[in-house]
């Protein structure tokens, strides 16, 4: 698709505030993942592993794509999460050379609090995103 000819002062200002809003929802995410003694990207890795719908749980290729980081480099963020008891690898049961990951207890009860802060940071402040994001999406429908 290509851009519109001209954007307007509304137009900016509408983009400007939707990249505000998620901004400020992930540094609040970078905050609560800090005060649970998480990386961001730590978080994130316990949250796909939990959230992906793989029977056995997600192999770590399908967690690096999820991630958006090369094979290798989550291998690493689940070595140190493994380290701290957070996950845990399990062979595969047809194929013993693949490997799968699950969210151990104590990642668990770390993620759970994670995931009720974060469900009540968006309750409180996921409308004005979501507002943000109707100015972008009406105007461009609107064909201006």
């Amino acid at each position: 698709m290509a851009p519109p000819d001209r954007l307007s002062k509304a137009d900016y200002r509408a983009l400007s505030d939707f990249r505000y809003q998620i901004r400020r929802f992930l540094r609040f995410s970078e905050e609560a993942a800090a005060a649970e003694g998480l990386e961001p990207q730590q978080h994130q890795m316990l949250l796909a592993i939990q959230g992906l719908d793989d029977p056995g749980g997600p192999t770590i290729s399908r967690l690096a794509e999820c991630l958006m980081v090369r094979h290798h480099s989550a291998v690493g963020l689940l070595d140190r999460l493994e380290e701290r008891g957070l996950v845990e690898r399990v062979r595969g049961e047809g194929d013993r050379r693949q490997v799968r990951v699950r969210v151990a207890s104590e990642g668990l009860h770390k993620l759970k609090r994670l995931a009720s802060l974060h469900k009540e940071e968006l309750r409180q402040n996921g409308p004005a995103l979501v507002e943000t994001l109707r100015r972008i999406v009406e105007k461009e429908g609107a064909g201006e």
